[in-house]
């Protein structure tokens, strides 16, 4: 059965590729993939690491600094590169609105890359944001859960750490964060979204938290608070860039 699905998604593969041939979202170039391996080479990642709360202090990993500790309940924040790369707004664009779910694969590599660079503590387990399953059904896949399935595989080559899945739910459908320019209202707008159905998986873990793109942390940080309001030892969060509103 394995066998036949993957027969089947190599045709599906290749009938998409001859009548839609992709481009290189970075030199334009025709490729088998859509950031080609000298383009994505080229992305630069960050080369330190900021209080994902103030946003001032530099931090080891993005850690959150002290004077930050007790206004939020997550522990640091990763982000991996800029915004301002043409070819990360692109890929993300491409990746969330477009459904082209093969970008994760770039996009995960950054991510591994950034992660081994900072030396990022390995994590007891790994969650994706979820989406709510109206959103679900309307993209096709999580973009988050992609990203984290190959983190998963791949942060320690012949082991891989769990990936927790709809245990961390969506309880309300909510506009999206990309919409709502007021910090205050993202903050109103996810409040309360997040619930934890089985606290006995995640007591005094260490969680690594995946997301696509930061913008004022909003999701993040209240995922951070409802999984330690659950028992969480430490929550931690990784990101492809943050993004300014």
């Amino acid at each position: 059965m394995k066998r036949l699905l993957r027969y089947k998604q190599k045709i599906e593969k290749f009938i998409l590729d001859t009548l839609f041939p992709i481009t290189c979202l970075g030199c334009q170039k025709q490729s088998d993939q859509w950031i080609c391996e000298h383009c994505l080479k080229k992305i630069s990642l960050k080369k330190d690491q900021i209080c994902p709360i103030c946003e001032k202090i530099i931090t080891p990993k993005g850690e959150i600094c002290f004077s930050c500790h007790k206004k939020n309940s997550i522990d640091g924040l990763l982000v991996c590169t800029s915004y301002k790369e043409k070819i990360i707004s692109r890929a993300v664009g491409y990746f969330k609105y477009r459904f082209v779910k093969r970008l994760s694969i770039p996009l995960s590599k950054i991510m591994l890359e950034a992660s081994r660079n900072f030396d990022l503590r390995l994590p007891d387990i790994i969650i994706p944001i979820p989406l709510h399953p109206h959103r679900l059904r309307w993209r096709g896949f999580n973009q988050s859960q992609l990203l984290a399935q190959y983190l998963g595989k791949n942060l320690t080559p012949g082991f891989d750490i769990p990936i927790l899945e709809n245990n961390l739910i969506r309880k309300y459908y909510t506009s999206p964060q990309m919409k709502i320019k007021n910090y205050k209202e993202r903050q109103r707008n996810i409040q309360n979204a997040f619930t934890v159905l089985q606290k006995e998986n995640i007591k005094n873990k260490n969680i690594l938290l995946v997301d696509d793109i930061a913008t004022t942390g909003s999701t993040l940080f209240e995922c951070a608070k409802i999984l330690k309001q659950s028992g969480a030892k430490k929550v931690f969060g990784i990101v492809i860039a943050r993004q300014k509103v």
